[in-house]
C-alpha cells in the first residue's frame, strides 16, 4: 500500500483546471470575491437582489467565487555517488519509497506529477513527463531503488530546473546536499519561481555507525578518495558535531530560499511531512 502525506501552499494557482488548492481564476468555488455585474459573469444562480436593489442605477450583480485549482508537483531527485551510501538504509530505497509517496499523493489530491532523476545529466529511462500519475509503475520504482550511483556531481539538476516551465510548481528537492555551498545556492536560485521543499536524505550510519578507536579506513563517495584515519572518541566527536553544524547551515540556506528543510533521517515518515506543511 502506498504511503500518503497532504501538503499546501501558501499561494495562489493560476491553473486554469479545477483542484484543491487555492486559485486565482473565477469559477464555480466557494471562496467569495465581491460582486460583478451581471454581464461579465452571467450566471443567474449568483443573483444578488439586495445589492441589485441598493445599486442607483439597478443593475444586475452577482456574487462572484474564485475556483480552487490544480498545481503541477515536480520530484528532482539527486542520485550522484554520495547517494548510494549503505549504512542503518539504502539511500537509494529511501528515495524510492519517497518518490512513490509523492506521486501518489499528487494523484490523490488532483494534481499532476513531474519526476526528474539527476546526476551529471538527467537519466530520461527512471524520469516521467508531468501528468496524472496514479503512483509508480512496480518497474519504475524498482530502477529507482536499485540504481548504482556513480557520477561525483549533480549538475543535472540545474537542466532539470530549466525545464519546469514558467507557471508556479510545488518542487520537492531530494539529495543529501553534500555539495559546496555554491552548488547549493546555485540550485536553490535556479528554482526560485517555484515552491521549492528540500529534503535531507541523510543516513545516520554517516556519522553513527563508526568505531570509537582503531583505524578506519574512509571513501568521499563523491571523489572517490580513501583516507587511513585513526579513530577516536575525540575524532568521532568532531565528526558528529560537524554534521550537527552542517544540518544547522543546510536549515539557514534553505530558509534564505523560501522554506525549511525537510530531514529524511534512516526512514520516511509521512505523517511527519503533513505536519511539516501544516504547522510552518
Amino acid at each position: 500500500m502506498n504511503e500518503e502525506f497532504h501538503y499546501r501552499v501558501g499561494w495562489r494557482a493560476t491553473s486554469s483546471h479545477p483542484g484543491h488548492h487555492p486559485g486565482m481564476q473565477s469559477g464555480g468555488g466557494f471562496e467569495f470575491n465581491g460582486l460583478v455585474p451581471f454581464t461579465s459573469q452571467p450566471d443567474p444562480r449568483n443573483l444578488d437582489i439586495r445589492a441589485m436593489i441598493a445599486d442607483p442605477h439597478q443593475q444586475l450583480m452577482v456574487k462572484s467565487f474564485r475556483q480552487r485549482a490544480a498545481i503541477p508537483v515536480f520530484l528532482l531527485a539527486d542520485l550522484s555517488a554520495s547517494m548510494g551510501f549503505i549504512g542503518k538504509t539504502v539511500k537509494t530505497a529511501l528515495l524510492a519509497e519517497f518518490a512513490a509517496a509523492t506521486a501518489w499523493s499528487a494523484w490523490r489530491t488532483g494534481d499532476p506529477f513531474g519526476l526528474y532523476v539527476c546526476d551529471e545529466g538527467i537519466h530520461w529511462d527512471i524520469s516521467l513527463p508531468l501528468r496524472l500519475h496514479k503512483g509508480l509503475s512496480d518497474e519504475l520504482h524498482n530502477r529507482l531503488m536499485h540504481f548504482q550511483p556513480k557520477s561525483n556531481n549533480a549538475d543535472g539538476l540545474l537542466e532539470a530546473a530549466s525545464l519546469l516551465g514558467k507557471q508556479r510548481a510545488l518542487v520537492f528537492l531530494v539529495s543529501d546536499f553534500h555539495w559546496p555551498q555554491g552548488q547549493i545556492e546555485a540550485i536553490l536560485n535556479a528554482l526560485i519561481r517555484h515552491d521549492v521543499v528540500p529534503v535531507v536524505c541523510w543516513d545516520s550510519g554517516e556519522y553513527e555507525n563508526l568505531p570509537s578507536f582503531g583505524l578506519a579506513r574512509m571513501q568521499d563517495p563523491e571523489t572517490g578518495q580513501r583516507r587511513l584515519l585513526f579513530m577516536r572518541p575525540a575524532l568521532l566527536n568532531t565528526i558528529r558535531e560537524r554534521f550537527e553544524t552542517r544540518k544547522q547551515e543546510l536549515m539557514q540556506i534553505c530558509i534564505r530560499h523560501g522554506r525549511e528543510a525537510f530531514f529524511l533521517l534512516d526512514r520516511f515518515d509521512p505523517d511527519a511531512l503533513t505536519q511539516y506543511f501544516y504547522h510552518s
